[in-house]
């Protein structure tokens, strides 16, 4: 397992990067190289590869796309924690935080930093993660602390009724994935995906399939995710 990044015999933070565009996996290992205390030590573009890479030489703070070609983040980042317990997780994304911050952290994750935000930011993510904090955004943060605290309701809208699971397989119906697609990227049976598709129908009072794949196409055009 990695030393802590604060020993003084190697004080660098230890950092892989996991995006399934390489510009974006080129672009960023450069930007974090040349940052003071920083070294990449290694980059995935699928879930297959980012397992591998944090068992065998698990960093400090893994800087992940919350989506790669093979795999949803959400259940991605759940195995993640469990097969290295110590890492440090910023999801770096340019899904929308306020659908996808807090579950985020819900299943293991650190911090989530947008991608159109400053690239200071996300080095001061990766810093504040890899001390042991957490790093979102202020609103982000005072809305989940207003939860905790009872003061803030559950999201309202479209995302806000729907389990982590239910909106993964939701996203996947708008971007036109068949049965087998979905049950293959979200790792569960067709079944399964089916049981999702049909409570997902219910919560949003949609009669047939042609009008679920609408209105989830529908959501993620308007959520910038399109």
């Amino acid at each position: 397992m990695a030393e802590a990044p604060s020993s003084a015999s190697n004080p660098r933070i230890l950092i892989a990067i996991a995006d399934d565009y390489p510009v974006m996996r080129e672009g960023l290992a450069r930007l974090i190289a040349d940052e003071f205390g920083f070294a990449v030590t290694g980059s995935a573009a699928t879930g297959r590869e980012l397992r591998a890479l944090v068992t065998l030489q698990p960093p400090h703070v893994l800087v992940m796309d919350l989506m790669l070609q093979d795999a949803d983040g959400l259940a991605l980042i759940k195995e993640i924690t469990s097969l290295a317990p110590a890492l440090r997780i910023v999801v770096f994304s340019d899904h929308p935080e306020d659908v996808y911050a807090e579950r985020c952290l819900r299943v293991g994750a650190h911090g989530y930093v947008m991608k159109r935000d400053p690239v200071a930011t996300l080095f001061r993510a990766i810093r504040d993660v890899a001390a042991g904090g957490i790093a979102v955004s202020p609103r982000v943060s005072s809305e989940v602390l207003g939860r905790l605290m009872g003061r803030v309701n559950k999201p309202a809208g479209l995302a806000g009724k729907l389990t982590d699971r239910e909106l993964q397989v939701f996203r996947l119906v708008g971007r036109a994935l068949n049965t087998r697609a979905i049950a293959a990227k979200l790792g569960v049976s067709g079944k399964t995906v089916e049981a999702h598709r049909e409570n997902i129908k219910g919560k949003l009072a949609l009669d047939t399939h042609a009008a679920l794949v609408a209105r989830a196409a529908q959501w993620l055009r308007e959520s910038g995710q399109g």
